[in-house]
């Protein structure tokens, strides 16, 4: 059953605790075929937080020589006391192009497309 059928099934019905308890089964049982839906991406990674890097695993020659330039202009171990400068933003934005998989929110969990990423790490305040 698609999710969407499910919502429009029982979005702001008074239910029953037997019904309740069939939607809850319904909706379980989407959530696990949505969860096993396979796909590849390649094996890079980026999590973001605060704005900037939190974790990242670049494996191209010029992510990592970009990876290596970011890291030699000064970087902090923790992601909350790092304060970018315009060239460091830049630069994480040139990983994130550079990235063959996944970029993700290590706040909300949110995938980011490339350039929601990119306007995350810009427009953050520190």
């Amino acid at each position: 059953m698609k999710t969407v059928n499910l919502k429009e099934k029982y979005h702001d019905k008074h239910l029953t605790p037997d019904e309740v308890a069939n939607a809850r089964n319904e909706i379980r049982q989407a959530i696990s075929e949505l969860e096993d839906i396979k796909y590849q991406t390649g094996d890079d990674h980026i999590l973001l937080k605060w704005g900037t890097l939190k974790s990242w695993n670049l494996h191209s020659k010029k992510g990592k020589k970009l990876l290596e330039k970011y890291n030699s202009l000064g970087s902090s171990m923790s992601a909350m006391q790092q304060h970018d400068t315009d060239e460091q933003k830049e630069l994480i934005c040139q990983m994130i192009d550079e990235c063959d998989g996944f970029i993700q929110s290590d706040w909300t969990g949110e995938y980011f497309t490339r350039e929601k990423a990119k306007e995350y790490v810009m427009d953050y305040k520190n």
